[in-house]
């Protein structure tokens, strides 16, 4: 029994010396048990899972007992990984936004209509409708809960649009519509126009070219860019195709100095025009001054004038000229207006001069600071010098003569003032746009004309614009033909104004002239003529319209009467007429009963014997058939 024990000791205190560890030893990986979950405070197993074997041990050491059999903790049932998706009953909601709603909008002219959906689970698809009719239709790429898209919508005739959204998500639910009303104008809006570059102050040398940037913009689209200088058209631009907003960049040579007045105009899709601000460039001649002088003498005697005649010549205007003597400045002759002086002649002088030999010459300045200069020419001065007599005239003594009688002073007869005329060259009355307006103006005067001005107005404009300003160049009488692109269409007031020497101004009488605006393009009226009564009867319903025929467009009235209740009138509000196909749409606002009511037919004709086979749809989407007939047929 001792030994028994000592045996029992030894082999425990050797597996505890096994199961220390070293101090360098590194700590053996943890395995996590496995967390089971409860049931009634009892682990279940996951599916495919079994309890491990647990053994029971002995209660003593005798050798005749045999262990317990191994037992196995029940197997709980697995529960379902994914259960069944509820049905989805909850429609999208839907928005519909235009930039500015409260506008018109003018034919033809694009409207991005923004349109967003969103739903608790997903959007499929978003259609857009125009008057109950189907317009544009986008199916979402991947169904996502939230969906925009943006649609262009634009409209050739004039009228009023109703258009809504409508949202699908993937249970098939459709949204509540969501809807603007745009109303659509023919478009009377000219377009806008700025140069862009060049900007501030601008100065150009003759014979560089400047380019001249501008963009217009119009609500529909551009066609045309002019570029206009001094009022005459020098060169225009015109896009692959009409668009908005349309920029140019147009190179223009300059050919003569002096201040220039530059205008972009910009046409529209209709012929309508508008220009920009007028910017003005002033340009000089690259080329110096022409300077000439020539001096009194050479030899001078002490104490006496040194006299220099001197002429300066500049495109740009002849700022001023300069005595130097000895190459120190002695005189200077300034000009009283530079810009418009090209040519000065002037006598300088100078007076302190030492005796000795002496160097001159003249410097001419024009208005850009070019100076050109004569040869150097060499003077003296000297006692012995010859003099220049220079005698100055003595008053004549004469008898004091008795004071006058007193005289009224006889009253300054000036000549009549100048007298002007103005006519349009061709028709007299009108002029077609977009050619030019010539215009003939003849003025006279008893005394020598200064300038001639033309001046226009157009109707509700408080003053006057001035078109053209010319020189009268001391003549008496003179005749000018100016052609004006005017702008726009208008009756236009224009009147020519001629000043002279003395400052009398005359005025022409105001010639009226219309401008008109380009001829629209004539469209061709359909082959058959729809206008007169037709009819369509079915059991549940009959129709009776009254068409009226303008070119392809129809109007007219018709009545819609139900078997289950009292008959509705519309109107025709829209339609159009080609070879095969007729459509129109009736509103029916003006009935009491019903007056949300629409219907839109869409029909294909036969003309022999003359009958349209209709399909329609309701505001509300419902679909029907008719035949209509001439009535009597």
């Amino acid at each position: 029994m001792h030994s028994k024990l000592f045996y029992c000791l030894l082999i425990t205190v050797y597996l505890l010396a096994g199961c220390v560890p070293s101090p360098t030893a590194t700590p053996p990986r943890q395995t996590p048990f496995p967390t089971l979950p409860l049931t009634q405070n009892t682990p279940t197993l996951a599916p495919n899972e079994t309890a491990p074997v647990i053994p029971t041990t002995a209660a003593t050491d005798a050798p005749n007992v045999s262990p317990a059999p191994a037992t196995r903790i029940p197997t709980a049932p697995a529960f379902p990984t994914d259960t069944a998706r509820l049905a989805d009953t909850m429609p999208p909601l839907v928005q519909i936004t235009v930039q500015d709603p409260e506008l018109p909008v003018s034919t033809d002219q694009n409207v991005s209509l923004n349109v967003i959906a969103a739903d608790n689970d997903l959007v499929t698809r978003l259609d857009v409708y125009d008057n109950n009719v189907l317009f544009a239709q986008v199916t979402a790429p991947e169904p996502a809960a939230v969906l925009s898209n943006q649609f262009q919508w634009s409209r050739h005739a004039p009228g009023k649009h109703t258009l809504r959204a409508v949202a699908f998500d993937a249970g098939g639910n459709a949204s509540i519509p969501a809807q603007i009303v745009l109303n659509v104008i023919n478009n009377n809006r000219a377009p806008t126009v700025l140069i862009t570059s060049p900007s501030g102050s601008k100065d150009a040398e003759i014979g560089a070219p400047l380019t001249i940037q501008g963009v217009a913009t119009d609500d529909v689209a551009v066609t045309r860019m002019d570029l206009i200088v001094d009022n005459q058209l020098v060169t225009f631009v015109t896009p692959d195709k009409p668009i908005t907003p349309f920029a140019v960049a147009i190179p223009w040579t300059p050919t003569t100095t002096g201040a220039h007045n530059i205008v972009l105009r910009a046409y529209d899709n209709r012929g309508q025009s508008d220009d920009s601000l007028r910017y003005t460039v002033r340009v000089f001649d690259n080329q110096p001054p022409v300077v000439t002088a020539n001096a009194e003498r050479t030899n001078i005697p002490s104490g006496d004038v040194l006299l220099v005649e001197a002429l300066a010549l500049s495109s740009n205007g002849v700022a001023r000229v300069e005595l130097y003597v000895d190459e120190q400045l002695a005189a200077t002759a300034n000009s009283q207006a530079v810009s418009q002086q090209t040519a000065l002649y002037t006598t300088l002088a100078s007076n302190e001069l030492t005796d000795g030999t002496h160097t001159l010459f003249v410097r001419a300045v024009d208005l850009v600071g070019h100076t050109a200069d004569t040869e150097r020419v060499i003077f003296t001065v000297a006692p012995n010098a010859p003099r220049i007599e220079r005698t100055t005239p003595t008053a004549q003594t004469k008898a004091t003569a008795l004071p006058p009688t007193a005289t009224p002073t006889a009253p300054l007869i000036l000549p009549p003032p100048p007298t002007v005329k103005v006519e349009l060259v061709g028709d007299p009355l009108r002029v077609v746009l977009p050619a030019p307006a010539e215009i003939k103006i003849q003025a006279h005067g008893a005394a020598e004309l200064d300038r001639i001005e033309l001046w226009a107005r157009y109707p509700g404009e408080s003053v006057a614009q001035l078109l053209m300003e010319e020189s009268g160049k001391g003549a008496t009488d003179e005749t000018l033909t100016f052609k004006w692109n005017a702008p726009r269409a208008g009756v236009v007031e224009v009147d020519a104004r001629v000043t002279d020497n003395l400052g009398q101004v005359g005025r022409s009488t105001i010639l009226r002239v219309t401008l008109e605006a380009p001829p629209a393009r004539a469209v061709e009226p359909p082959g058959f003529d729809f206008s007169g009564a037709w009819f369509a009867a079915s059991p549940a319903v009959r129709f009776d319209a009254t068409f009226t025929q303008f070119g392809r467009a129809l109007r007219g009235i018709l009545t819609e009467k139900r078997a289950s209740g009292a008959p509705l009138t519309g109107k025709i509000v829209s339609g159009a007429a080609g070879e095969k196909n007729v459509l129109f749409a009736v509103d029916f606002s003006g009935d009491a009963q019903t007056p949300q009511h629409t219907l839109v037919f869409d029909c294909s004709f036969q003309e022999r014997p003359p009958q349209l086979t209709c399909n329609y749809t309701t505001e509300n989407g419902e679909r029907g058939s008719a035949l209509f007939k001439p009535l009597g047929q």
